[in-house]
């Protein structure tokens, strides 16, 4: 039983559609067939119209009309990828041109097929199918280098090297040795001779009817019209089991249980050097045009991680400062001067003794209500020194702990030093106050056990000093640290009043702090019968104002960086349009030894994403710098009780980098989409 034809053509022509240019019929009604194993000659003039045929041989072109089946299979059922797969794994091509990918070393190109072979052939069994092919062709001297480096044969032996890595059913020859000197030209055609002995099916398009006549069959063609089709032998040998066959059945149908891994990472490694490679050297071949594309986009991720990191640092840093400044807190007192514009008479203040402990029985629930006792204007004398100043109530040691009291000398007031009866005067210093009362002193605790005499105010007495404060910055306190503490106990016993027209309202974990301070006042509305005006201050709302500002200031810089970020993105997408115009042969090449459309798709989208993510890593570089001098010289400004020191901000990392690898995506689309809808023949002809 007679197998099908390799080729088969059945009233096939082709027409060139070009713009603003008239149709041009290259093939007219062509109807033929190639067997397995013939060696076929298809000679005629420039512009009969072989070349046309042999593109629609390889698949790189469709006919206009007619029919054209590969191995039985309609041209016209195929897709795209089914005729990239099988220009890969059947069809091998030698062109005039040789179409060595320059950038790549002799080894690289002839492997540059099974970049594209879409079966589990591992890599180590592709090199050694590339070297024993270069070793056949006597080019082992010559395989880590470049073509430029190379003669015309031996750059032609490489291609055909190329051609044959796959082991194709067909070996397809555009003018082979129109670029060589006569005796390589004659080793050329000696070699396809042997291949075809070997029972490869060769076809050669030609003009030179020397070349010709070394084929079994030539075809004839002039004017788009076979004129003849002459056999010079009806005899063909087959395929020789000790030949290049042979490499095909022990090599390419060879299965290997290989580790996923290493099969995986190797994968990424060769995708990283082939694919990436050529854009790379063509961006340090333009270092200038280079530069200038980048800097848009690492200004953009640069002012992004920026922003992103101060902001949330320094939200980090106050927030942990306000606690300590008993951000939690607020303050509830009478609004004398709403009183003062409705007429409303003057309240005379919460009772410490029988009204607070009342009030925080009915507010047990959400929080407590501590005393503001104080006695300000006092004159405060030591026996080294004297001051004026306040004296402030406190009512335990948990008070002491959310005001972020910290003795560096002596002790904080005993427990039954807030409950004892009669009060024991102890009292603790501020470091300001330590210093102007004992100047001179060599260190705080030889202050400790002496006393202070109290003048001039609602409070008199002598207080024993028990410990000194260290110092320490408040945003709401400015005499934090001339005030002198003691506890509230002691200055009720001392004559200040019980009443207090400003308490301190410390709500539970859970609790808003400016929801429960205006809790206490509704509650302190209906305990005075609604006749007295209150206002409240929390903390917690210049926290919220302070964020506030600096959400509006991180959405201004992230337009800037945004806008930024866009200008970059066009400058890449400039470049990528560039390198793919550039680069308009090698797409051809690619895609004629098998590269789909989603191929060279991902090639060109990997390079732009790979050119993102290079000006995203220096935009992250030059972020990192310019934050840690930021936080550097805002430190110096800042409360000492601020450690706003330089950390790495996750958050930012990871924004800044998806910021570069959207900016690939989005700006490498669309170049990358214009690589793979070229042509291969016109992308072959670009020079």
């Amino acid at each position: 039983m007679q197998s099908k034809p390799l080729f088969e053509l059945r009233d096939v022509s082709y027409t060139y559609q070009a713009l603003k240019s008239p149709p041009f019929t290259a093939l007219r009604n062509v109807s033929l067939s190639i067997n397995h194993g013939e060696f076929v000659a298809i000679i005629g003039a420039s512009g009969s119209g072989k070349s046309t045929l042999m593109h629609l041989l390889g698949l790189m072109s469709d006919p206009s009309t007619g029919n054209l089946a590969v191995a039985g299979a309609r041209v016209s059922d195929l897709n795209p990828d089914a005729k990239s797969e099988r220009r890969n794994k059947t069809i091998g091509f030698l062109f005039q041109q040789f179409f060595l990918l320059p950038q790549m070393t002799v080894l690289e190109n002839v492997l540059l097929p099974s970049e594209y072979c879409r079966n589990e052939m591992p890599a180590e069994q592709r090199q050694e199918r590339a070297l024993k092919l270069i070793e056949q062709f006597g080019l082992s001297d010559q395989k880590n280098k470049r073509p430029s480096q190379l003669s015309g044969g031996q750059r032609q032996r490489v291609a055909l090297c190329r051609a044959l890595l796959m082991d194709p059913d067909v070996l397809m020859c555009d003018e082979p040795t129109g670029a060589l000197d006569s005796d390589t030209a004659e080793e050329v055609l000696n070699t396809l001779v042997d291949l075809n002995k070997q029972g490869r099916t060769i076809v050669v398009i030609t003009h030179d009817q020397e070349v010709a006549q070394r084929a079994k069959r030539i075809i004839r063609i002039a004017d788009g019209r076979i004129v003849a089709d002459e056999n010079s032998s009806d005899t063909h040998q087959r395929r020789d089991d000790e030949s290049l066959g042979h490499i095909k059945s022990g090599n390419l149908n060879h299965r290997e249980k290989r580790n996923v891994f290493h099969r995986a990472s190797a994968n990424v490694a060769r995708y990283a050097k082939h694919l990436f490679l050529p854009t790379l050297q063509s961006l340090v071949t333009h270092r200038l045009r280079t530069a200038l594309t980048m800097t848009g986009l690492m200004l953009g991720v640069a002012s992004v991680f920026i922003m992103l990191t101060l902001t949330g640092r320094v939200n980090k840093v106050f927030k942990e400062f306000f606690e300590t400044q008993g951000s939690r807190k607020a303050f509830v007192s009478f609004d004398w001067r709403q009183a003062e514009r409705t007429g409303a008479p003057q309240w005379r203040g919460l009772h410490a003794i029988q009204d607070l402990p009342k009030l925080n029985e009915q507010i047990s629930k959400f929080g407590r209500i501590d005393a503001a006792l104080d006695a300000g204007g006092c004159n405060i004398v030591s026996a080294r020194g004297h001051f004026q100043g306040t004296l402030t109530g406190i009512n335990s040691l948990l008070e002491t702990e959310e005001n972020g009291l910290r003795v560096s000398a002596g002790r904080m007031p005993m427990p039954n030093e807030f409950t004892g009866s009669p009060p024991l005067r102890v009292a603790l210093l501020g470091s300001d106050a330590a210093s102007k009362l004992f100047p001179s002193t060599t260190g705080s605790d030889s202050i400790l056990g002496e006393t202070i005499v109290i003048r001039g105010c609602t409070f008199e007495g002598i207080l024993k000093i028990v410990g000194v404060l260290a110092s320490q910055d408040s945003l709401f306190d400015r005499d934090i640290n001339s005030s002198i503490y003691l506890p509230s106990t002691t200055l009720l016993a001392g004559g200040v009043s019980p009443y207090n027209r400003r308490v301190v309202t410390v709500p539970k974990a859970d609790v808003s702090p400016t929801w429960f301070a205006q809790y206490v006042v509704n509650k302190l509305k209906i305990m005075t019968s609604d006749r007295f005006p209150f206002r409240y201050f929390a903390a917690e709302q210049e926290l919220e104002k302070f964020n506030l500002m600096m959400g509006i200031l991180t959405g201004l810089t992230l337009v800037i960086g945004g806008l930024c970020t866009l200008i970059g993105g066009i400058g890449v997408m400039n470049i990528m349009l560039v390198n793919v115009h550039e680069r308009i042969q090698e797409i051809g090449i690619r895609k004629a030894v098998g590269a789909r459309e989603r191929d060279i798709r991902g090639q060109f989208l990997l390079e732009s994403i790979g050119l993102c993510l290079m000006s995203g890593i220096l935009g992250i570089l030059i972020g990192i710098g310019v934050s840690a001098a930021a936080l550097h010289i805002a430190k110096s400004a800042l409360p000492k009780v601020i450690s706003l020191t330089f950390g790495l901000d996750i958050v930012a990392l990871i924004a800044a980098l998806t910021v570069s690898l959207g900016a690939g995506l989005v700006f490498g689309t669309w170049p990358a989409r214009r690589a793979a809808e070229l042509e291969i023949v016109d992308a072959l002809r670009q020079e």
